[in-house]
């Protein structure tokens, strides 16, 4: 079973070039909304990939709560976890420009941040139990959920997006699986005071200091991986990519269902990687985020690759990686 202690923002799509002036208005004759949030994108692509998700979060009691509630109920999640509160739930405006793809994004937590780790309750927090956090809700209750969970021996994953927090050492401790980008594995690094130009030298580091497995996803390449087997490239399915907002939720989603599954480790990579390149060849978050049988077809498309640093032990930017690694 996964349980997911997470997020659950109603998107807002505005088609408009501009904001109106002040004291002005615009008509238009539509808008687009599809539910998001990443605990909620992450535990959609867990369902999908055939897990058993139960989902603690909180919600408003108004109509976008209860749009949010029914897309998770209709993905066969487990919402009794849930909390309703007397007040607005997450919403996120934004303005669309259709000429060039750009965006502004106004984000309303709502709920989001009265979401309490309490909620999950005790007997849920097994050595069969998969706990899925994010970045998105109070840092407080999410390293307070992660400490119940390792200390009641489940296993403990991270995805640390959106990196507006700090992460505590002891939450480095508890966690065992981590999942960063480029942007995020800076920011870790930068707080634990490591060096980060060379990706695959800070999984190894921060590895070695927290028995941490570290997964660091690099868009276009594939992804760093280092375990106690050392340090792998995993590198993407070839696909001509159309929208990337959802692949990382895509990734993480399919990784913590695989391994709840009882896959071994480097198929569970295989199967997040398929699942986040996917997810690039559709538009949007949970609307991208691939079927199992989808996934399940290309998995064999993917070989791991054993690398060993070929710089000396020397930093070497991220953004070339040949030069850095060889297989």
């Amino acid at each position: 079973m996964i349980v997911v202690f997470g997020s659950n923002v109603l998107d807002l799509f505005i088609h408009l070039p501009d904001l109106p002036k002040k004291d002005t208005a615009v008509f238009l004759d539509n808008h687009d909304e599809a539910p998001g949030g990443k605990g909620a994108n992450q535990a959609v692509a867990a369902a999908r990939a055939g897990a058993d998700v139960r989902f603690f979060g909180a919600l408003g009691k108004g109509g976008h709560g209860r749009q949010m509630l029914e897309n998770l109920q209709e993905q066969n999640i487990n919402t009794s976890g849930i909390e309703i509160l007397d007040m607005p739930s997450g919403l996120a405006t934004i303005f669309v420009d259709e000429e060039d793809g750009t965006h502004k994004v106004v984000v309303s937590q709502g709920a989001n941040l009265k979401a309490r780790q309490i909620s999950v309750p005790d007997n849920l927090l097994t050595k069969d139990t998969i706990v899925l956090v994010q970045g998105e809700l109070p840092m407080v209750e999410t390293e307070a959920l992660i400490a119940r969970a390792k200390k009641s021996g489940a296993r403990t994953v991270m995805n640390f997006a959106p990196a507006t927090q700090a992460l505590s050492t002891e939450m480095l401790q508890n966690l065992d699986y981590i999942i960063l980008n480029e942007h995020e594995a800076d920011l870790v690094g930068q707080s634990q005071g490591m060096q980060t130009q060379d990706k695959a030298a800070f999984a190894k580091e921060l590895y070695d200091r927290f028995k941490l497995v570290t997964l660091v996803t690099l868009g276009g390449v594939g992804s760093l991986v280092c375990s106690g087997e050392g340090v792998l490239m995993v590198p993407p399915l070839k696909i001509k990519p159309v929208d990337t907002i959802g692949a990382g939720d895509a990734y993480t989603g399919y990784f913590c269902a695989a391994l709840d599954q009882g896959k071994d480790f480097e198929t569970a990579l295989k199967w997040a990687t398929v699942a986040g390149s996917l997810a690039c060849t559709k538009v949007g978050a949970q609307t991208a985020l691939p079927k199992q049988e989808d996934v399940s077809e290309r998995v064999g498309e993917i070989t791991i690759n054993r690398l060993t640093p070929t710089n000396g032990g020397q930093p070497v930017p991220s953004s070339d990686p040949d030069k850095r690694l060889r297989a």
